[in-house]
């Protein structure tokens, strides 16, 4: 079974061949690479972390927001 560890493996040597075959390759120095790499990780973490919020039911209407942030400028 696979672990964590080499999924994520897996995903990052995906992502270091996808970037290899590009045009800026040339250019993307290995630091580069891991740093595009960890956002592209935390950016996919984050909207995982939204799916599940919204399949909890962790989420508030948008014009409940608006209605909440509109209401608190008047009173500032």
């Amino acid at each position: 079974m696979p672990t964590p560890q080499s999924n994520t493996l897996a995903r990052f040597h995906q992502f270091i061949g996808q970037q290899l075959v590009s045009e800026d390759a040339a250019q993307m120095s290995p630091e580069l690479a891991v740093a595009i790499w960890r956002e592209r990780e935390e950016t996919l973490a984050a909207i995982r972390e939204g799916l599940a919020d919204v399949q909890a039911g962790r989420t508030f209407a948008a014009d409940e927001i608006l209605r909440e942030l509109r209401s608190e400028q008047h009173n500032s």
